[in-house]
């Protein structure tokens, strides 16, 4: 039988999963959290508390002034220890500064009280001064919503949990398979989805737009399955769901589609989702994010970006068969930002683009650790997610 700690000392700094995965695995689960933390973490620490009320964990704040103070935290702990000494606690020495670390496993090594550690990249627990205890994994037990609000992040709605519907995986399928010849035609068809969001009537088709084979060839491929018609020299959509598919949330529901179908293969992705709004305030102020594709795997968060623009608004007002080249600057940044508060060095991101990227671009995702794949790799996608994901 797997030894449990009755409660968890859980030190509050920048690292969420590693104090809440332990809290929430049935074999481990503790009754009581006592969160430690300084008085700029009382943010991150109301989330964790959010995170583990719900699932009946008790939780306890024991702050400190200062997270980089090492005496002060150490007779903290040791005013914590002296109160809680009869009761069974241990350390999970996850998170924390160092010196909040340092003294938490001085004080708890004194006591001869129990320290763990979940390792980042394997998401197993070692036991520090307990080593006749057996290492263990992480039950992959959380939920994307969980993991997010831990991180910070609240769920201000999800997308279908639903992929390509069967009637358009053909249409899909197509649009993957030539991508070389559609790239131009169908970042036009984007465009002119986007501007349709108000009202799903698009403007007037300019004269060049009109008199453009491969676009009107692709509007019709579309008008076929029902998502358009045209009409008085404009494109109607029959309902936001097929405004939201040909302005490129196909690939989206494609991306999503092929990580669902992984999980027979793969079955430590715990949790899938799409189009998940999420909400930050840690300012006072809510700032709202949109994750295209997200899941969990082994407790570890992977974030896909998908991306099927290619053309600044300025330029696409009447545009024609010119080769722009526009770079995909803002979507890698953007991945960065959300990768860095939503997990860090944990968490995972990948561009997917049915447009190549620069040169330069290609650099920049090469030097923040973003995943790529684009035009014609898209055909090899499923593969590309395999690899990435196992890596």
């Amino acid at each position: 039988m797997m030894f449990k700690p009755t409660i968890h000392l859980c030190l509050v700094h920048n690292t969420a999963t590693a104090n809440v995965t332990p809290a929430l695995d049935p074999d481990f689960k503790p009754q009581e959290v006592i969160l430690l933390h300084s008085p700029d973490k009382e943010y991150s620490a109301s989330c964790l508390e959010a995170v583990l009320k719900p699932s009946g964990v008790k939780v306890s704040r024991w702050p400190i002034q200062d997270a980089r103070d090492v005496e002060r935290i150490r007779d903290s702990i040791l005013e914590l220890m002296i109160e809680r000494e009869t009761q069974d606690i241990a350390l999970n020495a996850s998170g924390g500064t160092r010196p909040m670390s340092i003294a938490a496993y001085e004080i708890f090594k004194e006591f001869n009280k129990p320290i763990f550690y979940v390792h980042p990249e394997t998401d197993y627990v070692s036991w520090i001064n307990q080593r006749h205890l057996p290492s263990f994994n992480v039950a992959d037990k959380i939920k994307l919503p969980a993991f997010l609000q831990a991180h910070g992040a609240e769920v201000g709605s999800l997308g279908e949990r639903s992929g390509v519907p069967k009637n358009l995986r053909s249409l899909t399928q197509e649009l993957i398979k030539h991508v070389e010849a559609l790239a131009k035609p169908l970042a036009a068809l984007n465009w002119l989805a986007q501007q349709a969001e108000k009202d799903l009537t698009t403007p007037f088709l300019t004269e060049r737009q009109r008199h453009w084979p491969e676009l009107n060839a692709l509007i019709q491929r579309f008008a076929s399955e029902d998502l358009l018609t045209v009409q008085d020299n404009a494109l109607h959509f029959q309902d936001e769901s097929a405004r939201f598919f040909v302005n490129g949330g196909w690939l989206e529901e494609y991306t999503y589609s092929l990580v669902y179908g992984l999980r027979g293969d793969m079955p430590k992705i715990q949790d899938v989702g799409r189009s998940i709004e999420i909400i930050r305030d840690t300012t006072g102020k809510s700032v709202k994010n949109e994750l295209d594709v997200a899941f969990l795997h082994n407790n570890h968060l992977y974030l896909i970006e998908c991306k099927t623009k290619r053309f600044s608004k300025q330029k696409l007002a009447d545009i024609g068969s010119q080769d722009f080249d526009t770079p995909g600057a803002d979507a890698l940044y953007k991945l960065d930002t959300l990768k860095w508060m939503l997990g860090g060095v944990r968490t995972k991101v990948m561009l997917v683009s049915y447009h190549p990227l620069s040169s330069w671009d290609r650099q920049r995702a090469h030097d923040l650790k973003i995943e790529i794949c684009t035009a014609q790799q898209l055909v090899r996608l499923e593969n590309t997610l395999k690899r990435w994901i196992d890596d």
